[in-house]
């Protein structure tokens, strides 16, 4: 099972989360493992691409600095990886293509992407 986070862009009135992708990034990877009703504990996080290492090093103690306690861990590590050798991440960006599809309400395909993939899907958070 997964869950997605859909968010439009346009909605977002934050100049920084707008305008920095790293702190676009690094804000919402929080808020999905944030609110996820601790269904997500422990997590083994693969963040697909590269970056600097600062902005790694940086993403890395930002998540854990706002994620884990002494009495819960949200995260448990974070890596990048390579999407060109991780099935799991291609899986994944098919999987969000999918669904970005299936918000697309102009196209006459939009509902058979949603139903390959409903069955696996916990639920669809919009972002408002």
């Amino acid at each position: 099972m997964f869950s997605s986070l859909v968010v439009d862009k346009s909605k977002i009135y934050s100049d920084e989360l707008k305008n920095n992708k790293n702190s676009f990034y690094s804000y919402f990877i929080k808020e999905v493992l944030q609110n996820s009703n601790d269904k997500i504990l422990d997590a083994k996080i693969r963040i697909d691409g590269s970056g600097d290492r600062s902005f790694k090093r940086n993403f890395v103690a930002y998540l854990r600095r706002e994620l884990n306690s002494k009495q819960r861990i949200v995260m448990k590590n974070c890596k990048f990886v390579d999407s060109k050798n991780n099935v799991l991440i291609q899986m994944a960006d098919m999987v969000a293509g999918s669904i970005n599809r299936a918000q697309c309400k102009n196209k006459e395909d939009a509902a058979n992407y949603l139903k390959i993939i409903k069955s696996h899907l916990d639920d669809i958070w919009n972002f408002k």
